[in-house]
């Protein structure tokens, strides 16, 4: 047994807790205040504040896994912080829509916007196998990998233990062969409407609003409607079955952010690491910040609410005072 314990070197940049905070904040806090909105105060106001926290969510999580690629090519990455990037990833996911509604869905945005998806997954991938393959000398500190342990429904794992690592390339090769699947099935479509709208420039604006054709973009990218398209398609309030499914779908998410949450904290506590590791840093005050700018959002849609709710009051007000002057001008002018 060995007598000196290897001490794992800090890394705030890529776990530190202004990480972690803002990622548990945003994964969490950002579900439930959407899932309120979208049951209470359902709208375009709903509709915005989702669209900001997995704009939030997908860059961050873009940023990390660019940082840990970077650092990977390095060897400037221990296998433990290796790990806590893919853990942290399966929380932010890389979801890279935009922010805003912008109007003109063509060819050149959706093809964009579909190589930065298929890239940014390839090298999430790529990462993953990398990582799991030379697990047990990868990193700055291979003669840590040995110590380095990983909590799966509250049992410690040896992170180079070879059946662990054969179960988790097994399960990312069968997600990637889904997701080809998946994109290969989907190509012939992409085809079709670029073809389409090559014959008919005219169709080209509707592509994307599923009136014509069995391809709806809007997974991809959202468009902005016209005036008459943004009145058919409020969002209606969520009751009965719907509003039943909807609070599963969402309870599960919660679950499932929990579950990663305290699986990654425990996988911190467990393993051994440099006091350094606790300190503040500058990545770690832009996540708190990133943190704040969805916060911001937030109190945007409150106070808007609060603006139309008084601008209705005050109409309503305007209207009964409008009324007696009126039924009181004509029974005058009957009088004449």
């Amino acid at each position: 047994m060995n007598s000196t314990i290897c001490v794992i070197e800090a890394n705030p940049d890529v776990s530190g807790t202004g990480i972690r905070a803002s990622i548990y904040a945003l994964c969490l806090g950002g579900t439930l205040v959407s899932y309120f909105l979208r049951v209470f105060s359902p709208g375009e106001d709903e509709e915005e504040f989702s669209r900001g926290v997995s704009s939030a969510l997908g860059m961050q999580g873009l940023a990390l896994l660019c940082t840990a690629i970077y650092q990977t090519f390095r060897s400037e990455l221990t296998l433990f912080h290796a790990i806590c990037v893919v853990h942290l990833l399966a929380l932010l996911g890389l979801n890279l829509i935009s922010k805003g509604r912008y109007a003109g869905f063509g060819p050149w945005r959706l093809w964009c916007f579909v190589a930065i998806q298929v890239i940014a997954l390839g090298a999430f991938i790529a990462f993953n196998v990398y990582l799991w393959v030379t697990a047990p000398h990868f990193g700055s500190q291979p003669a840590c990998n040995p110590d380095t342990v990983y909590v799966v429904f509250g049992v410690s794992i040896s992170a180079t233990s070879p059946v662990f690592r054969y179960i988790i390339l097994g399960t990312l090769g069968a997600s990637a062969a889904g997701f080809i699947l998946v994109f290969t099935c989907l190509l012939p479509c992409l085809c079709g409407a670029w073809i389409r709208r090559r014959r008919d420039p005219l169709a080209g604006r509707n592509v994307g609003t599923g009136r014509h054709g069995n391809c709806t973009w809007n997974w991809f990218v959202q468009t902005s409607t016209s005036t008459d398209d943004q009145g058919n398609s409020q969002r209606e309030e969520l009751s009965g079955q719907a509003l039943l499914n909807f609070t599963l779908n969402r309870a599960a998410y919660c679950g499932l952010c929990i579950y990663l949450i305290v699986s990654l904290e425990q996988t911190i506590q467990r393993n051994t690491l440099d006091p350094q590791e606790k300190g503040w840093t500058f990545g770690q005050v832009i996540a708190i910040f990133l943190l704040l700018g969805v916060a911001n959002e937030l109190l945007n849609v409150v106070l808007a609410s609060w603006d139309r709710r008084i601008g209705h009051e005050a109409g309503a007000q305007e209207l009964v005072q409008v009324r007696p002057a009126s039924s009181s001008t004509a029974s005058r002018n009957s009088l004449c």
